[in-house]
């Protein structure tokens, strides 16, 4: 795979630098939000009670459709996250693997679950992918389920940015993010030619996503963009970096992630195969269908003991 850094945007102590990752998938599949306000597919409760981790998936497009790690599910009896990527064959129905992001709510609001416009943050994302590491024995001492992982990221950021919610909801939290940093966002729109964008704060690359093709990556662009500069901060104790050592952090990350060695899942729902990549730094999933790229994660490492992205 040749990656390209294409363009750098900061903003504070983040920064975003968009990629071109060669060769794209000649496999076609589209991403699943826009099917989801048309009705096209249809997320629901896995049974009329509920369950918490898991959710069915109606697709009744003639496409395959792709849900991510990052995507937040409002609605029904809870809110969720999808918990690992997933490929939705066409006319197909299919049971994802979620997390509650709505502790105190357990009641119907809707039949089906919609999509908020937003994502989770590279934090949120970086703790759901450490709980499936294989290497988490030793690197990870204190080891909790997914779940419990995402509880304590949402509680935890609630706290601290002051955030009065009945529900523990996350996307109150986004929210709350938004409305403070809108209106000074730097102007940024999807490159052309781009399909991946990788997140640096504080001057380390703390997350990547590459899609297969431009049209998923134009449709999750906004999104990761502002879900990576809401959790900037200017100040005395901010840390900016330069475009040339942003490039060179970015390509760094990426070539690392390519380079090292892939663990498939045995089991794995929807379409495609789903494979853990972990290095001593970094930690993600390849989710491909064939030889073709559908979407690539990349997390820096957690230091357990901080909850601070590790050097």
């Amino acid at each position: 795979m040749k990656t390209k850094a294409i363009r750098f945007t900061a903003f504070g102590n983040a920064a975003i630098v968009q990629v071109s990752s060669q060769p794209l998938s000649s496999f076609s599949f589209l991403p699943a939000g826009p099917a989801i306000r048309s009705g096209g597919l249809i997320i629901s409760e896995l049974t009329a009670s509920g369950s918490v981790g898991q959710l069915t998936a109606l697709n009744k497009t003639a496409g395959y459709l792709l849900l991510t790690d990052a995507d937040v599910l409002t609605g029904a009896k809870q809110n969720r996250v999808v918990n690992r990527s997933v490929l939705l064959a066409p006319s197909s129905k299919t049971v994802i693997e979620v997390s509650c992001v709505e502790r105190l709510r357990w009641d119907y609001r809707s039949s089906s679950f919609s999509t908020p416009g937003s994502v989770a943050d590279p934090d949120l994302r970086s703790r759901k992918a450490g709980t499936f590491s294989r290497m988490k024995p030793e690197l990870e001492p204190g080891f909790r389920n997914t779940q419990g992982e995402v509880w304590d990221h949402v509680s935890e950021n609630l706290a601290c940015e002051g955030v009065h919610s009945r529900t523990e909801s996350y996307e109150e939290l986004l929210q709350f993010r938004m409305q403070k940093t809108d209106r000074i966002f730097p102007e940024c729109s999807p490159s052309e030619g781009c399909n991946g964008l990788a997140v640096i704060l504080d001057g380390k690359v703390i997350s990547a996503d590459i899609f297969g093709n431009e049209e998923s990556y134009k449709y999750y662009f906004p999104m990761l963009r502002d879900a990576a500069f809401t959790l900037s901060r200017h100040g005395a104790k901010k840390e900016e970096i330069e475009m040339h050592e942003a490039y060179f952090r970015a390509l760094e990350a990426i070539d690392e992630f390519s380079d090292a060695g892939r663990h498939p899942e045995e089991v794995h729902p929807g379409a495609g195969t789903l494979s853990m990549v972990e290095t001593e730094r970094l930690l993600g999933f390849s989710l491909v269908h064939g030889e073709e790229m559908i979407h690539n994660a990349l997390f820096a490492r957690h230091d357990p003991a901080t909850r601070l992205f590790a050097e």
